[in-house]
């Protein structure tokens, strides 16, 4: 069956999960800043569908009808909240609204379905998809399994059914809360297994440190469904599921196992002494970790997992002084 997307956002996901909708036979409109294909760094997608005619300036969004199309945001993090901001009129529209964006805002620190449902009561589903997967991967035709996490099964049906191939697929979840807060303390994980790889042999620590991250998660999630005075009984029974989803574990091993990942490449330059967290920063360009790390610390009234308190000393500290914290964590 053929569906409509409207895919907000021109990076190297929103162009490489546009050409798979467009390979599958959907309509697919991207809105951009620059609607010039030749003009985005595309290097090492194979774009077999995607074409200038896709793309639409988004400019023109808050002047566009909504008639039942999928939209997908698929900006960087920091993106996100200045998206929905600075498209009000057109947000206002949708009942449901779908994210490849995970991670936190960053002057409110709300999770981003928390952002989106308080800004917009007109929106009543809301969808994440993430799971461990680079962008390459999905336009080569890799064998690919991500998480749908939304508590609209009705929205979670569509996509699985809309998206599904011999390639790719989507595990439902209801647990959305689990998979943003695996987002965001992956890129945590994967900084400092950066930087303890750069210290001794590569994947000595990566396991203990995954397998922290998966605690800091599970307790992060548990902490919100206290919050919201929910039930955890069925939580607690679904717990190995939820961990062992590709929007968890799956995307934490893929994360802090890979030197590709940009938040990998940050831990292993913050790891030299002689350079500074600006510098590295500026050479790796935006590292999700990193911002929400400081997020997470500086705005949220959140009790602090291990890892995002470890990182926060790390990148407080004196250059001299980051190699005998991680260190000195690691062999506690």
């Amino acid at each position: 069956m053929t569906s409509n997307f409207r895919v907000l956002g021109a990076g190297v996901w929103g162009l490489a999960f546009s050409d798979y909708l467009l390979k599958l036979g959907h309509n697919v409109e991207i809105f951009c800043r620059d609607t010039n294909l030749s003009n985005k760094n595309i290097s090492g997608l194979k774009l077999s569908h995607v074409s200038d005619k896709n793309l639409v300036s988004l400019d023109t969004l808050n002047a566009q009808k909504s008639n039942g199309e999928i939209n997908i945001i698929a900006v960087n993090s920091k993106g996100f909240g200045e998206l929905l901001n600075e498209h009000k009129s057109y947000f206002s529209t949708l009942h449901e609204l779908v994210s490849l964006t995970k991670g936190l805002d960053h002057i409110s620190g709300k999770y981003f379905s928390d952002y989106v449902f308080d800004m917009f009561s007109n929106i009543k589903r809301y969808g994440l998809i993430s799971g461990p997967s680079f962008a390459k991967d999905l336009c080569h035709e890799k064998k690919i399994s991500v998480s749908f996490a939304s508590i609209d099964n009705k929205l979670s049906y569509l996509m699985v059914e809309a998206t599904k191939s011999s390639h790719f697929e989507m595990i439902p979840t209801t647990y959305i809360y689990h998979i943003e807060i695996a987002g965001i303390i992956k890129n945590i994980a994967a900084i400092l297994c950066g930087m303890a790889d750069k210290y001794s042999s590569k994947g000595i620590y990566s396991n203990m440190i995954i397998k922290k991250a998966c605690q800091e998660t599970w307790q992060r999630g548990i902490e919100i469904f206290n919050k919201n005075n929910k039930n955890i009984d069925h939580l607690n029974k679904d717990r190995n599921s939820i961990i062992t989803s590709p929007g968890c574990i799956g995307d934490m091993i893929l994360t802090c196992k890979q030197n590709v990942s940009r938040n990998y490449q940050f831990g292993k330059l913050i790891a030299d002494p002689s350079i500074s967290i600006e510098d590295a920063t500026t050479m790796v360009g935006t590292v999700e970790g990193y911002d929400c790390c400081l997020t997470l610390v500086d705005r949220t009234q959140s009790a602090q997992g291990e890892l995002t308190s470890l990182l926060y000393k790390i990148i407080k500290a004196e250059n001299t002084q980051r190699e005998s914290l991680l260190k000195d964590f690691l062999q506690a």
